[in-house]
Order: C-alpha cells, then sequence, then structure tokens
C-alpha cells in the first residue's frame, strides 16, 4: 500500500486525479492523502517549493522546522540540498544540527553505536566528536545535576567548527548575518559579506582563504559543493569512515547504492539513468561524497583568478588510522563452518587442461565493448576478516572500503597488494590472527593471478549487487561488465550466481548444492549412495531406524549447516550411532534433518576422484571412471566434463549394488 501511495506523491499526482484503487487504499479520505504527504516529504527532505506538501500547508518556515526536528529525532545527515533554507532561513547551520544530534544522544545516554555511519562521519569532520570523546562526554555528563541538565550538555560541546577541508572549486554562499554579526568583524571579513551580499555566491579559490575559514567557523557562510550531471568522480579507498549501523533512510539508501555503481568513467547523468533514480539526487550524494573526502572530482570547475593565499590552505582530510574494527552488521558466529581458510598458492605458469582459458573467455565476452571489466565478487565475510585480523593499518583501510563501498576498482588495486604483500611477509602474525591471514593471503594469490590476465578487475561485494535490486544491478552489470568470477569460500547470503546476473560466471557452486537436498538428487541420479533418511522438523526419535540397523556410525545433516564430511584423517566425520540419535533429535526441534549410514563398525575410508575425467592422471581413478555405473551416470547427466571439482566416494563397510534403472521420478515417503 505505502509504494503505490509514495509512488504518486514523487509523482505529484493530486487527490482528484488519484487512481481509484489508491483512493480505495486510503479509505476514500483526502485527509488520509494529505497526512502521507506531510510524513513522506519530512521524512525524505523534500523541497517546500515544487513538491505536492505545498498544496496541504501552508507555512513554509513551520514546515523547516519540523523537518529539522524530525531529522535529528532520527540521526539523519543534514540536508545539505535544503541550506539555502535551512541556514538562511532558520540560521541552523550543519555544526548547530550536529551539535544537537550528539547532544540528544548524551541526554538519552544511547550508544555511539546508535549514531548511523554517514552521520558519525559528517559530525566527526565538524565537531571532532568520535568514539572515544563522545565516551567522555557521556562520563562527563553522569555528573552534571538534573536542573538546566540539557543546556549543561552543551556547554560541553565545542563552540566552533573544526578547521574542515576547503576545496577551491567549492561555491561560498552567504548564511544568515544579523547587523550584531558583523561588528566584531574585520574589514577584509565584512567586504567579503558585502561582496556576496551585492553579487550572489563566489568561487571559495579566489577570495582569502583566511576569511573564508574565520567567516565559515563563525556560521556566517555555509559551503556548497556543486556537482554537475557531466561530473565524474573517484573513489578511493576510505579514510575516516566510521562504522557503526545502517539506518535504512532514503538518503542513506541512495548513498550505497550510489558507492558500489560509481567509477571514474562513469559521469553522474549516466549513473542516474542505470539507477533509475532523478539524477539530482545522485548529484546530491556525490556532492556529499566529495564534502566528506570519500571522493574527488576528476575534472573540477576552474578557478580564475586563483587567490595566492590558498596555496598553504587546508584542502584534504586528516585522520586517525582504523583501530581494531568489528563490523556492527557481520555476524561471526554465522560464517563459522563457511570459512575455515588455509593459505593457498596460485601458479602463475600452470598448465590448463581446459580448451579456453580464463583470458580467452575475458576477451571473447567482451564484444565490441573492450573497455568492459571483470567482476571479482566476494562477501562480506571476506572483508570483515580482513578487518578483524588487525593485520595492518592500510590494510584495513581496503577493508573497510570493501565492506561499506562494497567495490575496490582496478584503479586501487595495486595499493592492495602492496599492503597484502607486506603482511604475507610479516612472521610476527600468530595465533588467531594467522586464520584471518590466510584470507589475505588466498586474496593476494587470486589477484596475482587473475589480474594480469583480465585487468581491468574490479572487486564486487555480492550484498552490495543484491542490495541494488535485480533491475538496477542487470543495468549496472551488463552496462561495466563482461564477465563474473566468485572467490571461495562465499557464504550462504551471497547467491553469487543471482549476482552475477547474466553475466557468464566462473565460480563455486552455490550454496544450494551441499545441502541435503543435492545430496538425495546425487544418489537418484547415480543411482548409487548410502543409506539414507529424511526427517520432518518436528519428529522424535525414539530408536535407530531400521534402515540404518548395524551401522555404528552415522552422519546427521540438519538444514542451513556447512557439512565437513572428511576429518584431518581422511575418514568421514561420523557420530556413533547412539550420540548421533541424540544429535538428530536436538536438531529436529529446528528444522528437518538427513541421517546417513557411514559405516558398519569404524568411519568409511573415502577417495576423492576429481572431473573432468580427461584431466585426472591417476591410473585407479581413470578405471574408476570407466566402470562404475554411478560416476558414468553423473558424468553425463551433470556434464561433468565441462565443470572442474571432485566426486568424494565412501566405503561404509558394505557392497553397494545401486540400481541399474533409477526411476524418472522422485518419491517422497511421510
Amino acid at each position: 500500500m505505502e509504494d503505490e501511495v509514495e509512488d504518486c506523491i514523487r509523482k505529484k499526482i493530486q487527490w482528484p486525479q488519484l487512481p481509484a484503487s489508491v483512493k480505495r487504499l486510503l479509505g476514500d479520505s483526502p485527509k488520509e492523502y494529505e497526512k502521507y504527504i506531510v510524513e513522506f516529504s519530512i521524512s525524505n527532505q523534500l523541497r517546500f517549493r515544487g513538491s505536492l506538501v505545498r498544496t496541504v500547508r501552508k507555512d513554509e518556515k513551520k514546515y523547516y522546522e519540523v523537518l529539522i526536528h524530525n531529522s535529528i529525532q532520527r540521526l539523519m545527515l543534514f540536508p545539505y540540498h535544503l541550506a539555502d533554507m535551512i541556514v538562511k532561513g532558520l540560521r541552523i547551520t550543519p555544526f548547530i544540527y550536529y551539535t544537537e544530534v550528539v547532544a540528544l544522544l548524551i541526554e538519552q545516554e544511547k550508544s555511539y553505536d546508535t549514531m548511523p555511519n554517514f552521520t558519525a562521519a559528517d559530525c566527526l569532520r565538524l565537531l571532532g566528536i568520535g568514539r572515544n570523546e563522545y565516551l567522555e562526554l557521556v562520563a562527563k555528563s553522569r555528573s552534571l545535576g538534573r536542573r538546566s541538565r540539557a543546556k549543561a550538555i552543551r556547554s560541553l560541546l565545542p563552540r566552533v567548527p573544526c578547521n574542515v577541508p576547503i576545496q577551491p572549486w567549492w561555491r561560498i554562499e552567504l548564511g544568515f548575518v544579523l547587523e550584531e554579526d558583523v561588528k566584531p568583524l574585520y574589514e577584509s571579513e565584512k567586504a567579503l559579506i558585502d561582496l556576496l551580499i551585492d553579487r550572489g555566491s563566489q568561487t571559495a579559490g579566489t577570495v582569502d582563504y583566511n576569511v573564508v575559514k574565520n567567516l565559515y567557523r563563525r556560521g556566517l557562510i555555509y559551503l556548497d559543493v556543486p556537482i554537475t550531471t557531466a561530473d565524474k568522480v573517484a573513489v578511493p579507498p576510505l579514510k575516516g569512515f566510521v562504522m557503526n549501523r545502517v539506518a535504512g533512510d532514503y538518503f542513506e539508501t541512495l548513498l550505497y547504492k550510489v558507492f558500489v555503481s560509481i567509477d571514474e568513467h562513469t559521469t553522474v547523468a549516466e549513473l542516474a539513468a542505470v539507477l533509475q533514480v532523478d539524477s539530482e539526487l545522485v548529484q546530491q550524494a556525490v556532492s556529499l561524497y566529495c564534502r566528506l573526502g570519500f571522493a574527488r572530482s576528476l575534472a573540477p570547475p576552474p578557478v580564475a583568478p586563483p587567490h595566492p593565499s590558498w596555496t598553504h590552505a587546508v584542502t584534504s582530510h586528516t585522520h586517525q588510522p582504523y583501530r581494531q574494527i568489528t563490523p556492527l552488521t557481520f555476524d561471526p558466529s554465522a560464517e563459522e563452518d563457511a570459512l575455515q581458510m588455509e593459505p593457498v598458492l596460485i601458479k602463475q605458469n600452470q598448465p590448463s587442461s581446459s580448451k579456453q582459458t580464463i583470458s580467452d573467455l575475458g576477451e571473447s565476452s567482451g564484444g565490441a565493448a573492450g573497455t568492459k571489466r571483470v567482476a571479482l565478487l566476494f562477501d562480506s565475510t571476506l572483508a570483515a576478516y580482513l578487518m578483524m585480523g588487525n593485520l595492518s593499518p592500510d590494510l584495513k583501510i581496503h577493508a573497510v572500503t570493501l565492506f561499506e563501498v562494497g567495490k575496490l576498482c582496478d584503479e586501487s588495486l595495486d595499493s592492495l597488494l602492496i599492503e597484502l604483500d607486506k603482511v604475507a611477509q610479516d612472521p610476527e602474525i600468530e595465533g588467531e590472527a594467522r586464520r584471518y591471514l590466510a584470507a589475505a593471503l588466498c586474496l593476494r594469490s587470486a589477484l596475482r593471478a587473475l589480474r594480469p590476465r583480465l585487468r581491468p578487475l574490479d572487486l564486487l561485494r555480492c550484498e552490495a549487487l543484491h542490495a541494488l535490486g535485480a533491475a538496477a544491478r542487470a543495468r549496472l552489470l551488463t552496462t561495466k561488465y563482461r564477465l563474473a568470477i566468485s572467490v571461495a569460500p562465499l557464504c550462504r547470503g551471497a547467491r553469487a550466481g543471482s549476482a552475477a546476473g547474466s553475466l557468464p560466471h566462473l565460480g563455486p557452486a552455490p550454496a544450494e548444492a551441499a545441502s541435503p537436498w543435492m545430496r538425495l538428487y546425487l544418489y537418484h541420479v547415480a543411482g548409487y549412495g548410502p543409506p539414507t533418511l529424511l526427517l520432518c522438523k518436528g519428529t522424535q526419535l525414539r530408536g535407530v531406524p531400521r534402515i540404518l540397523l548395524g551401522f555404528s556410525r552415522l552422519l546427521v545433516i540438519w538444514w542451513g549447516a556447512e557439512v565437513a564430511l572428511e576429518t584431518a584423517t581422511g575418514t568421514s566425520s561420523a557420530l556413533p550411532a547412539a550420540a548421533a540419535l541424540s544429535a538428530a533429535n536436538a536438531a529436529l526441534q529446528r528444522g528437518p534433518v538427513m541421517i546417513q549410514a557411514i559405516g558398519v563398525r569404524s568411519a568409511a575410508s573415502l577417495k576423492h576422484v576429481m572431473f573432468p575425467p580427461d584431466a585426472d592422471t591417476d591410473p585407479e581413478s581413470l578405471a574408476l571412471w570407466s566402470r562404475h555405473g554411478g560416476l558414468r551416470r553423473l558424468s553425463r547427466r551433470l556434464r561433468l566434463q565441462r565443470a572442474p571439482g571432485y566426486v568424494t566416494l565412501a566405503d561404509i563397510g558394505v557392497p553397494d549394488l545401486g540400481c541399474a534403472r533409477p526411476p524418472a521420478q522422485v518419491t517422497l515417503c511421510e
């Protein structure tokens, strides 16, 4: 219901012109529609003039007051696109706005992590209040008395904004200036205010930098970051980003979508077309990136004539190195089984048995669009491992970029590889950090092997691609990429096949391939397999099922679990029958369970047979492919000649005669 109503509000459809279906959703009540208009306009920070809210609210100033109050309560970003109304009309600068945001959090004694990521980054830029500073303020506020506590809290906060970086091509605009504000100013500062009054906004780099800085810190001017639809920007590895939480408001959602879609070869207009978003909103997002220092314009407007004072101006951000970081949106316990990595090395000159190499596929898929890129898909777990490992501060910058931006372009991979090389040579990494080092070494090996053949190569996070939505993701991938390659292993939520869309996709099998359903399907196709029983959720076992009698070792598999079939000794990881029965009953309370016979007296011994069959050099394995009926059926039905991998054969202690003619249909018995 809300989506249909909001779509009508965006299109500025008034009540008489509303479709009959939408009117019915609103109970044929114009007042209900007016309520939706006001709530949607305030939550999406719409400008009063030119939007539908103007037809239902007449007091423009009151509307902006409510908008600012709502934005502060929801800890949203300052609406820079409304600065001409908020700063000039209400005398609320971004510094005052974020002072109220921090004061609100301290009054309510909320955690610093309550503040959304981009809001926290802007607070840090303007107020200089990060996590440690916030904790100190909270500790001081607890010693304050109850009377006039709100005023006392504000007395603890900074009085003037930090010395923020200013680019010469930014525009300076006049704020809300009273006569009393002008009296203490120097003549040069008064002259600039007069210039802004007489001639309007000015390019910052054409006037004295020190005057601009002083007036800005007094709150008498504000800065505008002009971005046009023809502009291109680059997003280097993130510095100064605060990893707290995602609020999910309209603008933050757009910021993340633009993050994973943008690159230095795409204009703002082209990006808006890919995302199917109003170009003005994309301009606002890119402008904020440049303001926070997360992006830089590749062709900023010329500054003429440049003022000499800008030679020593502060134009770049200086950030403290990232400390130990655990992303709040990452649950390591959920991925524990999926990422038991060990360091691997990929040989650069390893011969390939395939008739078509990866580089051939990448080039042939590009067609006429020779500049299309290759997407190397990874999941949030890899980025989180690089952050949590505390391997090096500079590597953590790239890890934060991989996690938050969801993308690292080929242009930034050289610096990433340099940091990975440093980590690989560090002899002091021990203990639990070795597990995180394994993830770094695997990524390094993959990039060293693939990038020389498939350049340009971009790293893309699967979850960030899914957040774009199916249509926008398809447009982005078909416009920018020719091939997708997935790293391994991937967590279930990555869904790399879906993330790759219609692109040619190389990578590990999806998570569903390790599910119990896939096992049952393989046994059915091959006509071979150990005695297996699939039980519904809620079933209670009072004894060993008849089909499993005589087996002392059983394998218990429950839905959602990553099964490790093989132990370090090369035998199956089965349980004794009594323990398996207890484990199955406990798991059946949460979901379906599959139980397999895996040994008569001891755990089954395992043998791995690699495919494609013609690539195997082991005579015993070649003989198995030729004489084993189950392997022949699998090879034919699943076309294993066109895929790499292996089949695991288990000797459970009793002969398996198989099924000469497996039935075409699968029958499930209750």
